[in-house]
């Protein structure tokens, strides 16, 4: 069975790395910017290893570059042990231009000249290579995740869907989370720890998690806040995120956190959601 081998190429800047991403998350054993010489010694390391699909960039470096490119895959074609796919990353001018002035990075051919000068160099050198290549994907108005689903379709692969929600508690006493992608406050709310009975426990115990949601502003504020969220976890997806991080913070992280964390949590998992939850200071302090 022959193994399936990717070789993405193109103008710099245009978005090769992105392309090779994609593969990536598909589970495909990827190489960035490879070396045309050492494409030969990586075949056999997919072989030895028995690796089923790979993907490598191959980026231009000089002039003789085109050729070089040229031969290398008309010898893989020749090679029973892979089915080979040549993907050429094109892209406008102007927009080049605009990413490169961005960046602040070389062209690596217009070292000795204008940046469209390189720009129109490459394009020469490669027009043999983009006119032999299976696939030829314009980034000029492409935004990431839209070159993910065309590769995905084009490819027939789909990227297992790893996509779930944290959800944590903690005390603001023991600082912030850092890893936490949208952090909520609820310092506001009614306090339990004044309630001598239910100063020692939790909001994993039922008494806290009623006497904090007995309160109409945490029920109005919860509300609010469950639509919010529920609706920035599925633009998040759409995006293209694999998870979400929400941190919700009181002062000690025990008792308005802990509930208000529990509820989200439950209420999230009924969106079909794959969704974790932790409490970080829950026993400190104790």
């Amino acid at each position: 069975m022959k193994r399936d081998l990717i070789i993405i190429t193109g103008l710099s800047g245009a978005g090769k790395n992105t392309a090779l991403d994609v593969f990536e998350d598909y589970g495909y054993f990827c190489v960035d910017n490879m070396p045309s010489l050492l494409v030969n010694s990586f075949l056999k390391l997919l072989i030895e290893k028995d690796i089923k699909k790979s993907a490598i960039s191959i980026d231009i470096r000089s002039k003789s570059f085109s050729l070089e490119l040229s031969t290398l895959i008309n010898e893989l074609l020749r090679d029973d042990n892979f089915n080979i796919k040549v993907i050429y990353i094109d892209c406008e001018d102007k927009v080049l231009v605009n990413r490169y002035k961005e960046t602040r990075k070389n062209h690596p051919l217009s070292y000795e000249k204008s940046l469209l000068d390189g720009i129109n160099t490459e394009r020469e050198l490669m027009g043999n290579i983009k006119a032999n290549a299976n696939y030829i994907y314009d980034t000029s108005n492409l935004k990431p995740k839209d070159l993910a689903e065309k590769i995905s379709n084009d490819f027939m692969i789909k990227k297992a869907d790893k996509y779930h929600i944290t959800i944590s508690s903690f005390g603001y006493k023991y600082g912030v989370p850092i890893d936490a992608d949208n952090i909520i406050d609820v310092r506001f709310l009614t306090n339990p720890f004044y309630i001598e009975e239910l100063r020692e426990k939790t909001g994993l115990d039922d008494e806290v998690f009623n006497y904090v949601f007995s309160d109409e502003v945490t029920k109005t504020f919860y509300e609010k806040l469950k639509v919010l969220l529920i609706y920035m976890i599925e633009k998040y997806k759409y995006e293209g995120r694999d998870k979400v991080s929400i941190a919700i913070g009181c002062t000690g992280g025990k008792h308005r956190s802990v509930s208000i964390a529990r509820k989200l949590y439950n209420d999230i998992i009924n969106e079909n959601y794959s969704v974790y939850i932790s409490h970080r200071d829950i026993n400190k302090g104790r």
